[in-house]
């Protein structure tokens, strides 16, 4: 008889939130950025905007790890359809949250309907061969360039449904979500997804190639940005959602993702303590994204809006911001656990009840390879008889 996994108590895996914290820093880092762009030598800036315009794609490659782990064992036909009624309600969980942030969007595009319409379109994939998805991310990929532009070309005659912003039009809305988004599409999203949830299983049956996706994904990053997307920006054809940025944003997603894998599976005892130590702001930040999402939207707004200034250099606002949102993080983490964005999109999402989310969970300092701190011993006195 077979039993389903326990959905209440998911496994933790440091490089997964770890991945997750990079890919939700730099989302913010891409935002905040442009608060004073002048704030680092050119060089350093490009390099570090390089990466950070991959992090969507790798928070989804890094959702569809989550969802290989959850889906781990074996699930009987009741989780199953339960398993796939929580990645319904969570989708459209995101959706209503992203919506909910629209009005205090101001510069960022905000990308969690984009989210949100990525699960439920993966809803009937996730239980799938890791045959079947990669043959449908394949065709995903070669296709969402395509819809992209047909779908653009079909609604030019139809502004109202080609400018949601304007039109307020639900279907316009959809449409952008789906095909047309100028940052994001579901459609261009998916693909990372169902690639993540095939690197999901290869980490956890520990056949995943790190070494060789990280060598790879690094030389063809540069190749694609040499050959493709450096002439094609001088040129001025470089489509958002063609085919090169899409090549590009898997390259560069896949380079981190098999590194960080790389990183963690060093058999150094000494190296594995630090690398855990000094990569528990990132972890952290990575079991609280939706919440930090949240948060640097909110600060982006009040600082923009209120046109705030601070004596001196312009960089500290992104400092601030960047630093604040990592702080909180650590913070949060350390006192009081999952975040209140994740509590809430958990009980949406009937993953978890109401109990769960009014519980305190902090992470302990011992899962990043800390010492416990023993308690002091009370002073020995001796009598004299």
């Amino acid at each position: 008889m077979s039993t389903g996994i326990d959905m209440s108590k998911p496994p933790r895996y440091l490089l997964v939130d770890t991945m997750r914290g990079l890919a939700i820093l730099g989302m913010i880092w891409a935002h905040v950025h442009g608060l004073s762009p002048t704030m680092m030598p050119e060089a350093v800036t490009g390099a570090i905007s390089q990466m950070s315009g991959a992090a969507t794609p790798l928070f989804m490659l890094v959702a569809g790890t989550t969802i290989a782990i959850l889906t781990h064992g074996q699930m009987d036909s009741k989780r199953r359809r339960r398993f796939r009624l929580e990645y319904f309600l969570r989708g459209i969980g995101l959706v209503l949250i992203g919506l909910a942030l629209l009005p205090w969007s101001g510069r960022v595009d905000i990308v969690l309907p984009y989210l949100g319409i990525t699960f439920l379109l993966a809803v009937p994939f996730l239980l799938a061969s890791s045959k079947i998805l990669s043959i449908c991310a394949t065709v995903i990929f070669i296709l969402s360039p395509i819809l992209a532009k047909t779908v653009t070309q079909a609604l030019i005659t139809l502004p109202q449904l080609l400018y949601p912003q304007a039109s307020h039009n639900p279907l316009a809305f959809l449409a952008q979500w789906i095909f047309t988004g100028h940052a994001y599409h579901a459609t261009w999203l998916l693909p990372f997804m169902l690639l993540g949830i095939v690197a999901g299983r290869l980490l956890l049956a520990q056949r995943l190639p790190a070494k060789t996706i990280t060598l790879l994904g690094f030389g063809l990053t540069v190749g694609v940005f040499l050959l493709f997307v450096h002439p094609q920006q001088d040129a001025g054809t470089y489509i958002r959602g063609g085919f090169t940025e899409m090549s590009f944003d898997i390259t560069r997603a896949m380079t981190v993702y098999g590194l960080m894998s790389w990183l963690t599976s060093v058999k150094n005892t000494k190296f594995s303590c630090w690398f855990q130590k000094i990569g528990m702001p990132i972890s952290l930040a990575g079991r609280i994204p939706l919440t930090l999402y949240v948060l640097h939207v909110l600060l982006l707004f009040t600082i923009m809006s209120d046109g705030w200034t601070l004596a001196g250099s312009q960089w500290l606002w992104p400092a601030i911001v960047f630093v604040g949102c990592l702080g909180f993080a650590v913070l949060w983490g350390l006192t009081i656990g999952v975040g209140p964005v994740e509590r809430l999109l958990g009980v949406f999402s009937l993953r978890h009840n109401l109990r769960w989310a009014l519980t305190s969970q902090p992470a302990k300092p011992q899962e990043f390879g800390f010492r416990r701190i023993k308690a002091r011993q009370p002073a020995r006195t001796f009598n004299r008889r």
